[in-house]
């Protein structure tokens, strides 16, 4: 049976490592690997990811290091629709199901942000809301970019800040939001493309001391 949970550990400091695998920053999260579980439970993509989530006092906090032998992108600003455009990390984040909106941030392998709240899901699909009311840049999220040509990978380290979740502050012990990493891998052009997800990780526990697998959840340690 496919792990449905992870533990998520508070981040301290910016990692002096940024760029390799795992950052000593993250040492104490656990790994997602980016899979195509639409293929099968055990299929790899041909070119590999790994994630991380944490949080620290600010915001909600994701790293991730993929394989890349043709970093691809014709974006060229931010809020473009950077996934159609090339090489692009996305970091979905819903906090809980008993909201309809929810966060949906892409970095580009140069360095562009998309940032995007849709209030409703099933509003969105029908058009009530459209893109242009989606596309936003008041997160207010951070991010870093690097690129390693030589060992064919980049790596994003993204941070959301708990305002853009309506919270102060870390939320409360025992909160479930729902999150997910994807992956579009352009190599070489526009039709050339790779998809890879950690989609079945799909929920997340604020501050809770469960078991690590529990059941469906991220946890996060307390503040």
């Amino acid at each position: 049976m496919s792990r449905t949970s992870v533990i998520c550990k508070e981040v301290t400091g910016q990692a002096r490592d940024f760029g390799v695998e795992q950052p000593e920053e993250y040492r104490a999260s656990e790994p997602l690997q980016l899979m195509q579980w639409w293929r099968g439970t055990e299929h790899v993509p041909d070119e590999g990811g790994l994630s991380y989530v944490g949080f620290n006092s600010d915001g909600l906090c994701f790293y991730a290091c993929l394989e890349d032998s043709d970093i691809y992108t014709k974006a060229r600003s931010d809020n473009e629709k950077l996934w159609t455009l090339g090489d692009v990390a996305e970091f979905f984040v819903k906090p809980g199901e008993n909201r309809d909106d929810y966060w949906e941030i892409h970095v580009s392998a140069n360095d562009l942000m998309m940032d995007i709240h849709i209030p409703s899901r099933a509003k969105y699909i029908s058009g009530a809301i459209s893109w242009d009311d989606v596309v936003t840049a008041d997160s207010g999220s951070t991010k870093r970019v690097q690129v390693i040509a030589a060992e064919n990978t980049w790596a994003v380290e993204l941070c959301i800040p708990w305002a853009a979740f309506g919270h102060g502050t870390v939320p409360a012990p025992g909160t479930v939001w729902q999150f997910a990493v994807c992956r579009y891998n352009y190599s070489g052009n526009l039709e050339n493309l790779e998809l890879s997800a950690t989609a079945h990780f799909k929920e997340l526990v604020l501050g809770t001391k469960l078991p690590r697998w529990a059941h469906c959840s991220l946890e996060l340690t307390g503040p």
